[in-house]
């Protein structure tokens, strides 16, 4: 394998993805959180997430578009509530990803790199995927596809269980809901991780004896994304 992968962290409503060049990079990941924003009106929010599906569209090979905790509960309306819920756009919001229902997923993954909107933690595979953590670990199954076929089933609560860390009651947060303190310090072995969800000042990786995850939720601070020769 011999990608160039660009990776944009959590948008929130933002359109500085626009200034991309598709045609610089191979594959283009979104890691999820389009809706909510304290700072932009909803109508630029729907806007830029229109114009998101539609660059989608147009290079359906090359762009992936994961779902955030912010997204999950608009387009899996009314579970998995979260903070800054919009009661009055919910609707427009819910209408956009079930209409795009096929564009979207929870996980994407080329090679050893691994792509969620918060991260997959070794305790989490191992208590809450335990039928699979084996052919995880050892590489025999693509993780990414695992996910997407758990979040298209009756199983799909299990991916965005909260943990205590961000005010829920499982033990372990799931792959929308990982907190922070979970992920950097409880890695899942042999794979590189990307995840948005997490803000951070600047592009931030944290690795292990062999594996890492990088935080790239930094739009909110800097206009910065994630370049990956795979």
């Amino acid at each position: 394998m011999n990608m160039n992968v660009l990776a944009v962290g959590d948008l929130h409503g933002r359109d500085c993805w626009k200034k991309i060049n598709p045609e610089e990079h191979d594959r283009i990941v979104f890691t999820g959180d389009y809706a909510d924003s304290f700072d932009i009106f909803p109508e630029k929010i729907l806007e830029n997430l229109n114009s998101v599906i539609e660059f989608k569209k147009q290079f359906p090979g090359k762009v992936t578009l994961l779902l955030g905790n912010h997204d999950i509960q608009y387009a899996e309306y009314p579970h998995y509530r979260c903070s800054g819920f919009d009661r009055f756009f919910q609707p427009d919001y819910t209408r956009l990803f079930t209409e795009n229902k096929e564009l979207f997923q929870v996980g994407a993954q080329f090679g050893g790199y691994l792509f969620t909107h918060a991260g997959l933690s070794n305790s989490f595979a191992r208590n809450s995927l335990h039928n699979h953590y084996s052919s995880i670990i050892n590489k025999e199954i693509d993780v990414a596809d695992l996910l997407n076929q758990i979040h298209q089933s009756q199983d799909q609560p299990l991916l965005h269980a909260i943990s205590i860390y961000r005010g829920g009651a499982a033990a372990f947060g799931g792959i929308t809901w990982a907190d922070y303190r979970e992920t950097v310090v409880d890695l899942l072995p042999g794979y590189d991780q990307v995840v948005g969800h997490a803000p951070q000042t600047k592009i931030t990786k944290v690795e292990g004896d062999n594996s890492s995850i990088t935080y790239i939720d930094v739009l909110g601070t800097k206009e910065e994304f994630l370049v990956l020769k795979i």
